[in-house]
């Protein structure tokens, strides 16, 4: 009984594990492999049929662009944003550092739902106050709609999300730049190294395992971003800010093809789990560094 006391403990763990992770995996992929419809049910066994389809409509390579765009550009931005303010964070002010730092984490604290609805209030044309001010200085016109041009939809996305995102790499930024052995700084300085020099030659040296870390869970975060986009834009205009999760939600539940959108889904779950090998690569050389 006693060498089975240990599994049974895990077995709690291991049951929920299944019903919650591997029994919706391996159920989305029948689904995949299926014609499956939400009006007509499933008419049997396909094969890679709903693949061929995801892979020959423009719209998934449209979206795939969008996604890359809005997962790379976004994180990359987010990262020189997060590594300024940690910079600053990390000049000695005393109690006017903690409350800035407090500040500065807010919105990454806010819900992705709540940031987006806020964001989409604050670029409304008609009473955003993005709009309000940018026009009364003249730099775009009265009722620039933001979230409604083709051209700048996608990019008034990324902004939101950068500005949820850049906290979270301010704080690991600083988190590195604060491990970094001050005796590296008093050294250079004794040689006459400028601040410029110290920055480039020994600050970003030590911080290319965090920002690599940084980058891959970022893109990885916001390749899986639902909600921000769904909120602000829902992939409009005439698809221009349609991203990979907004797309498999356009298949299942509005073209009602749900074997098509769990095609969609493995092809972005088979995506994202090549970048958590890579994610965990890094951390992995990381810890032995």
């Amino acid at each position: 009984m006693r060498k089975l006391t240990p599994y049974l403990l895990l077995a709690p763990a291991l049951l929920f594990t299944l019903f919650v992770l591997v029994y919706p995996l391996v159920q989305n992929l029948i689904n995949s492999l299926s014609d499956v419809s939400m009006i007509t049910g499933n008419s049997g066994w396909i094969g890679l049929h709903n693949y061929q389809h995801v892979f020959e409509d423009t719209l998934f390579w449209r979206s795939f662009r969008n996604t890359a765009v809005y997962a790379v550009a976004g994180t990359l931005l987010a990262l020189l944003i997060g590594l300024a303010f940690a910079l600053l964070l990390n000049i000695k002010l005393g109690k006017f550092s903690s409350i800035m730092g407090c500040l500065y984490t807010v919105p990454w604290v806010i819900s992705p739902v709540v940031a987006g609805f806020a964001w989409k209030w604050l670029l409304n044309d008609n009473f955003g106050i993005v709009n309000y001010w940018l026009s009364s200085v003249g730099i775009v016109p009265v009722g620039t709609s933001w979230l409604g041009h083709p051209g700048t939809a996608l990019l008034s996305v990324m902004v939101a999300r950068v500005w949820q995102f850049y906290p979270f790499a301010m704080v690991m930024f600083l988190a590195g730049i604060q491990s970094i052995p001050q005796e590296q700084y008093e050294a250079a300085a004794v040689d006459g190294a400028t601040m410029v020099r110290r920055f480039f030659y020994i600050t970003l040296p030590n911080l290319r395992a965090v920002g690599s870390v940084l980058l891959v869970l970022g893109v990885i975060w916001s390749f899986n971003d639902f909600n921000m986009v769904f909120v602000m834009t829902r992939g409009g205009p005439m698809n221009t800010s349609m991203v990979l999760p907004v797309l498999v939600r356009e298949f299942s539940f509005v073209h009602f093809n749900l074997g098509r959108g769990s095609a969609l889904s493995m092809v972005i779950f088979m995506l994202l789990t090549t970048l958590s090998f890579l994610y965990l690569k890094l951390v992995s050389r990381g810890e032995q560094a």
